[in-house]
């Protein structure tokens, strides 16, 4: 295996949502103590950040040497994984001090719900595109 494919290869899918996980880091790290402004704030970075996340990572395709279906495997696991991270650490910064903590159990599977929906709708778009483009 020469450099360039080691390269290419560990410039995959995984480390754009590594690099997204510590994004959403710094993006709920201001939210402590939480108070209701930065819980408003999270609610909607949320959506925004995952949906960038799922977009950025068919990026590797671009400049992947791998077959497309090795490459659409790593996508999806790794999307899956960084779907429920993501997910999780924003719903874990977000805290009402009241009743409202129990939305954001719902928020967390509507993120890992549509976040999934639209990883595989990606995926299949973009099969279907590689597939046809030729």
């Amino acid at each position: 295996m020469n450099t360039n494919r080691i390269t290419t290869f560990l410039l995959g899918p995984e480390l754009s949502w590594f690099l997204m996980y510590g994004l959403t880091l710094l993006l709920v790290a201001p939210n402590q103590p939480a108070t209701e402004a930065g819980n408003i704030r999270l609610e909607s970075l949320a959506w925004y950040t995952i949906f960038s996340a799922i977009i950025i990572s068919f990026a590797p395709l671009y400049w992947s040497q791998s077959g497309l279906g090795w490459m659409m495997l790593r996508i999806g696991i790794a999307g899956l994984a960084g779907i429920v991270s993501l997910s999780t650490a924003f719903c874990a910064a977000i805290n009402y001090h009241d009743s409202r903590n129990s939305g954001v159990g719902t928020l967390w599977m509507m993120l890992v719900i549509f976040g999934s929906i639209f990883l595989f709708l990606g995926m299949i778009c973009v099969s279907l595109y590689m597939k046809f483009k030729s």
